[in-house]
């Protein structure tokens, strides 16, 4: 292996790194409780469209059949955030699925949660069908570097589970102050294991800048 290879290899082994630690504070702190939040002022309408190939997720024995992103959309309108997120045909579990939206609501990769090279997440969503919501989590930085929950649950909007695929609505109002424009990525993770998420796919893929509503 080159030292190019060797480089490459290094990048794509720390950015999955990154993921598992932001999965398992995303799933932490989906299962603290939360609470609805008011909902924001009408505002223009912006939108993001990005698609992921299909079959290029992480294989693990302790999962067959991975979730593999292949589609995800944002727009945001009338005071809400929507997010569709779809999968390949037959790969989607209701009963294992979660889908991870990291969401950079200042556009600014220096504040917030550090994922890849040009995302800070300000919030997250977390969509587990089981759960009949989408949890709402703010970015603790504080927390986060004390190696404490890098997210902590601050409201909930809601969820549907068309097939292969996965919807939420949440108020801008809970997201802080943001007019709309918003940088994110998406991944599909599983907890395989007590305390063991396991991220088998990102959208886009972390090699590439994040989606932005515009």
């Amino acid at each position: 292996m080159n030292r190019r290879d060797e480089s490459r290899s290094g990048a794509f082994a720390r950015a999955r790194r990154r993921a598992v630690v932001v999965a398992a504070a995303i799933a932490a702190a989906a299962c603290s409780g939360s609470q609805s939040a008011p909902t924001a002022p009408a505002s223009t309408a912006l939108r993001a469209d990005v698609a992921d190939p299909v079959g290029d997720t992480v294989s693990d024995p302790r999962l067959p059949l991975p979730p593999d992103l292949v589609h995800a959309t944002a727009t945001v309108e009338n005071g809400s955030l929507t997010v569709v997120v779809s999968f390949a045909p037959g790969t989607f579990d209701r009963q294992t699925t979660r889908v991870a939206v990291l969401l950079d609501t200042d556009q600014n990769p220096a504040t917030g949660i550090r994922s890849g090279t040009a995302l800070g997440a300000d919030f997250t969503l977390d969509l587990f069908a089981p759960n009949n919501q989408a949890t709402i989590a703010k970015a603790d930085e504080a927390g986060c570097a004390a190696r404490q929950s890098c997210f902590v649950n601050s409201g909930s909007g809601t969820l549907t589970v068309p097939p292969d695929a996965m919807q939420a609505i949440v108020p801008l109002s809970a997201l802080g102050n943001t007019g709309g424009h918003i940088a994110f990525a998406v991944n599909s993770y599983a907890i395989v294991a007590a305390l063991t998420p396991v991220v088998f796919d990102w959208l886009p893929d972390t090699n590439l800048p994040p989606a932005r509503t515009q």
